[in-house]
């Protein structure tokens, strides 16, 4: 359902994403200026330090692929990201919309939206020397759902263990790793 914002003179859109690490922990963070909280999860506001590349709107779900950076982690917890399991790792964005001269979020039908959720498919650390503090910027790009259902491989192995596992008792395919690796050629001239 389309938000009717028609009403409102100043609005201001922000990003709210949340990371599934697993076997770490789930983070939330924001480019809104203070943390806030939405059904109940807290995410951190990094205002500035976050960038989220853009999306194409569409009236239906398509593939697409969105990349995430953080910019401003100091050098010192670069160890956490590198040691955990960030391929894989689930990510959710939710824009929201609020009121430009209060801050308040806007009482509408559908505020906050969901905007993305994919899979981190690759991430990229990079430092940043500019300064008299050094830093690292965190660089994550996740592919949509619906990316990562094209990308499904459907089917089984032919091999006898998995038969098995299907169909006790069948031995249809007992003699598949004596063929395997045996030449036919097939229509060949006698």
């Amino acid at each position: 359902m389309p938000l009717n914002l028609s009403s409102y003179r100043n609005i201001q859109t922000n990003l709210f994403c949340k990371l599934v690490v697993p076997g770490y922990q789930t983070l939330t963070f924001s480019d809104y200026h203070i943390n806030y909280t939405i059904d109940s999860v807290t995410y951190q506001g990094i205002g500035e330090l976050l960038s989220v590349s853009n999306t194409t709107s569409n009236l239906r779900a398509t593939s697409e692929e969105l990349s995430v950076s953080i910019s401003g982690i100091p050098s010192g917890n670069v160890s956490d990201i590198l040691t955990k399991k960030i391929k894989g790792s689930e990510l959710q964005i939710t824009r929201a919309f609020f009121n430009a001269a209060n801050g308040a979020l806007l009482s509408i039908t559908g505020n906050p939206a969901g905007k993305f959720k994919g899979v981190v498919n690759n991430f990229n650390v990079a430092d940043d020397l500019s300064g008299s503090d050094s830093s690292v910027i965190i660089t994550v790009t996740a592919t949509s759902v619906i990316d990562q259902l094209n990308n499904k491989v459907t089917g089984r192995r032919t091999n006898p263990i998995d038969q098995a596992e299907f169909y006790p008792g069948d031995q249809s395919f007992d003699r598949v790793p004596a063929l395997a690796k045996s030449n036919f050629n097939f229509g060949a001239p006698k």
